[in-house]
Parts: C-alpha cells; sequence; structure tokens
C-alpha cells in the first residue's frame, strides 16, 4: 500500500463515506468525473467508500471499470421517468437500509438535481456531516442559466440543502467567492480535483482515430472537448477560429460532447454561416480509447466558457502535456510562473487575437508550454493528494472538536 493510503486511513479511521452524484456516466463530465475518480481514490487509501448515482447498469458499471472503482461499492439508483431528471424515488431508502449504526459522511456532488433531495433526506435521518460540492454551479454566470428551474428547486428544497450543509467543497478562491456572494456564511474548503494519469494511443491508434473523423494526417488540431453547452460559449471559438483557418488552413478544429438542450443545432448552423464546415468536425461524446485518442491527437486545448469552477477536460488536457487557451470565466487554483498557455476575456476581438497568435505558435513552443502544463498537473493535481485532503475534512467534521479547528473563512 503506497504512503498516502496509509495516511489516508489513519485521518479517515472507520469512517464511511457516501459520495453521490446524479450520474457517472461519461456525458455528466465533470460532476460526474470528479465523484467517480474521488471514490475510486478513497477506496484506494483503504476508506470504507461507496458511491451512488441514478444511471443505466450498463453505464455506470463501464464508468466504474475505467476508474478501476470496485463494482460492489456501487449503489444504483434505477431510473424512474425522463433520464433527463435523474429520478430514482427508492435510492434514499437503498442507501438508508446499507448505513444502520454507520459512523457516516455524505458528500454530494452537482446542485439543483434530485441527489440533493436524497442527501437532504440521509441527513435528516442519520443526522450526519453532509458535504456538497457545487462545481462551479453557483458561479454568477451559472446562476442566470434556467432561472425558473432553480428558483423552484430553491424554494422547495435546494436553499435549505446549501444553508444547512456542515462544508460546502469550492475547487478554488474564486468559487469560495462565489458560494460566499450566494449567502452561504457556514465552512467552506478549498480543494481542486485531480486529474488520473494520461495514457497515450500509438501511431496507428491515431491515423485510425483521424480517418475515422475525417482529420487530415497533415493538419494540426485544435480540439474542444465538453458539453456543447451555452454555457461553454462555442459560438464565441467558432467565430475567432473562421476569422483565422484560412491564413492559417493547415488547422482543424475537432468538437467532442455531448449536445445538451439541442444547442447542438446552433452550433452546426452558425458552422454554415461561418463557411468553415471543411475545417470543423463534431465527433460526438468520447470516452476511452476514443477520448485518449482525441488529446493525444490535438496541439491545444479550448475552453470558451462564460463560467467554470475547475474544469476536469482543462486539467486532462494538461496531463496530456497540451497547452491551453481558455477565457477568464476560472482560474486555476496555483500560482506558476511556467507558461501552460493563454488566457483570455470571453469577447471576440481579444479572443480571435489570441487565437491568431495560437495557430502563428511553432510546434517547438507549443510542445514547451504543452510540458509546463503537465509539470503543473503532476504537481498539484493528483487525486491521491486530494483523497488525503477529504479524508482530513471528513474526519473534522464528525470529531468532538470540530469549532477548535474551523479553518479561517
Amino acid at each position: 500500500m503506497s504512503e498516502p493510503a496509509t495516511v489516508n486511513r489513519k485521518l479517515c479511521g472507520n469512517i464511511t463515506v457516501i459520495q453521490m452524484a446524479p450520474s457517472i456516466a461519461p456525458e455528466s463530465f465533470g460532476v460526474g468525473y470528479a465523484a467517480l475518480n474521488l471514490a475510486a481514490a478513497l477506496e484506494r487509501a483503504g476508506v470504507n467508500v461507496f458511491l451512488a448515482s441514478i444511471d443505466k447498469e450498463k453505464d455506470a458499471y463501464k464508468a466504474c471499470a475505467e476508474a478501476g472503482f470496485s463494482r460492489d461499492r456501487y449503489v444504483r439508483g434505477s431510473l424512474v421517468g425522463h433520464p433527463r431528471l435523474r429520478y430514482s424515488p427508492l435510492l434514499a431508502r437503498q442507501l438508508l437500509k446499507m448505513l444502520a449504526n454507520e459512523k457516516v459522511v455524505l458528500h454530494s456532488h452537482g446542485v439543483w438535481t434530485y441527489m440533493s433531495r436524497v442527501g437532504m433526506t440521509l441527513r435528516g435521518r442519520l443526522r450526519c456531516p453532509l458535504v456538497i460540492s457545487p462545481h462551479g454551479s453557483l458561479e454568477p454566470y451559472a446562476l442566470t442559466i434556467s432561472p425558473a428551474r432553480k428558483a423552484i428547486a430553491s424554494l422547495l428544497y435546494e436553499r435549505r440543502n446549501l444553508m444547512t450543509a456542515s462544508c460546502l467543497w469550492a475547487l478554488s478562491e474564486q468559487e469560495k467567492d462565489s458560494i460566499r456572494t450566494y449567502g452561504y456564511t457556514g465552512r467552506v474548503a478549498v480543494i481542486p480535483n485531480g486529474v488520473n494519469r494520461a495514457s497515450v494511443c500509438d501511431v496507428e491508434e491515431i491515423a485510425e482515430f483521424r480517418r475515422r473523423n475525417n482529420v487530415p494526417s497533415g493538419s494540426k488540431v485544435m480540439l474542444f472537448l465538453s458539453r456543447i453547452a451555452r454555457k461553454k460559449n462555442l459560438p464565441l471559438l467558432l467565430k475567432a477560429f473562421a476569422a483565422n483557418v484560412k491564413t492559417r488552413p493547415e488547422w482543424m478544429l475537432i468538437i467532442a460532447g455531448s449536445d445538451e438542450r439541442g444547442h447542438l443545432q446552433e452550433v452546426l448552423a452558425l458552422i454554415r454561416e461561418l463557411r468553415i464546415e471543411k475545417s470543423v468536425r463534431l465527433i460526438g461524446s468520447v470516452s476511452g480509447r476514443e477520448k485518449v485518442c482525441a488529446f493525444t491527437s490535438a496541439s491545444v486545448f479550448v475552453l470558451p466558457s462564460y463560467s467554470e469552477g475547475l474544469p476536469i477536460a482543462v486539467l486532462e488536457a494538461m496531463e496530456y502535456g497540451k497547452p491551453i487557451v481558455a477565457t477568464d470565466g476560472w482560474t486555476l487554483p496555483v500560482t506558476t510562473n511556467l507558461r501552460y498557455g493563454w488566457r483570455v476575456p470571453a469577447n471576440e476581438s481579444p479572443f480571435e487575437t489570441a487565437l491568431l497568435e495560437v495557430m502563428a505558435t511553432s510546434d517547438d513552443t507549443l510542445a514547451d508550454m504543452g510540458n509546463s502544463a503537465k509539470i503543473i498537473v503532476r504537481e498539484h493535481f493528483d487525486w491521491d493528494a486530494v483523497a488525503k485532503q477529504a479524508c482530513s475534512l471528513y474526519a473534522s467534521l464528525l470529531s468532538d472538536d470540530y469549532e477548535g479547528t474551523k479553518q479561517r473563512v
């Protein structure tokens, strides 16, 4: 057993930890990925951890296998109704049966979903600590999306759930500020996401990936990999790319991700309007080796979002040694002098200028920036280190001297 595992087990003692997320399927992106991989890291550390989500059995078991999380520690809530609602009325009862007489900490990932109701029910019955990770959902821009639905959820359960939580888990100081602005006055722990070590596609796999997606072998790839959602601000990227690709025709833009609420049709319409169909490939949601090949094939990774917590996709791209082009809707929560990419305001003119610089940058310089990105990730964003911090947090929430261990806020 590695040293982090020994330390974590000492910190967590005999605590049972329940990680909860609406979904852990590939389409869940950052929220599901974070819950699943934190659970896997806690399991490696010898913690008595379980993971609950509301998914189809096939999707959930595949995700667990890819993350190395034990299938017998996964608790699946059966989907009732439309999959987007993630509704499973028997899940709370399933978990309560498991947790009788246990020393429990609940950790709920995401807000505005039925899983918040499950967490609130369990906390009320078990009288145990509840940690909530908003994953950027309390950022100012995020709160403007579907405001009516969020207002109803807030009135019915979510505001009470958030305000009475034992602790909110922020991914960065920026997200902590947003949590305070929302009105939460309790404990906030600032702990980043981790990222898994990259695997690499070989030359044959890359060639097949490019052939399958009609990407010429000599072209340079700019990769977007996230949900195709309005929050991700793809029109900003497409307009900037269109303005520059005529003078840099060796570049191709690959957009990988699942459609959210029909935004894909708007993206397709804009691609046609900008007349860049020959230079853009939409390849749908990717996972497994297809995702590995997407990252391996890229020369640079781009995320033009309005706002984020700490995007998993950015950390993954950095682990793959790719320079980053991102808007200032998020902040990397570490200080570094290494240049790992471009951070640009989410406005057309500066983003277009930045993309021109990116596309004119030599392969050697991009490679150097990518190496810097990997160094940063390896130093600061390891899942086993995150699990150690999580164990310390969980133990402190259960300790008798909690008041004496409050961190400054």
